[in-house]
């Protein structure tokens, strides 16, 4: 986990998706960094070429960004490296627009670029039903980042946290009780 001693760039596994994300900063692309990525820097590297940028409304979204082509509605391709890199909506990955407003509020800032707190991210992994989602939820609160008090949350997601947050506390305890061999 990055304790706060690298930048998020560094430290995201895949050179080629750190120097287009850092290229994406340095040309303006602005947005809230969400996914693999933002996961990286809250709870554990992986190896990932998710780059997804949050933005509140559709006229907030890049049209151009130096560097980068657009090669979709709203995904372009870094020039350099050949990695892509999404801006959305809160529409396309389904959440409310109050709860990206308050994902976009909490953010936090590192290195010039937006990253949803580790608190943002698990309100809206809670939105999308895959089974990586729930490993990424329960690595955040094994990481001890996550505190959902500022999240309106509808019920079926508050009982969706619990029911994570019990996964993290077992895992957790059985790591604990049967450590790795060293």
């Amino acid at each position: 986990m990055n304790g706060g001693t690298e930048t998020l760039p560094g430290y995201i596994m895949v050179p080629q998706v750190a120097a287009a994300v850092r290229a994406w900063v340095e040309a303006g692309g602005g947005g809230v960094l969400i996914g693999d990525c933002a996961l990286t820097h809250h709870a554990r590297p992986r190896v990932t070429q998710d780059t997804t940028f949050l933005f509140l409304r559709a006229e907030e979204l890049p049209t151009v960004i130096r560097g980068f082509d657009r090669i979709g509605a709203h995904v372009f391709r870094h020039r350099a490296t050949g990695e892509e890199v999404r801006a959305v909506t809160p529409d396309a990955v389904r959440v409310p627009m109050d709860l990206a407003e308050r994902v976009v509020a909490t953010a936090i800032h590192v290195d010039g670029m937006a990253i949803a707190t580790g608190s943002g991210l698990a309100a809206v992994l809670l939105f999308r039903r895959d089974a990586q989602a729930r490993a990424d939820v329960v690595a955040l609160v094994k990481a001890g980042r996550v505190e959902l008090g500022g999240f309106a949350l509808p019920p079926d997601k508050l009982d969706a946290f619990a029911a994570l947050a019990l996964a993290a506390e077992r895992e957790t305890q059985m790591e604990l009780d049967d450590p790795p061999p060293k």
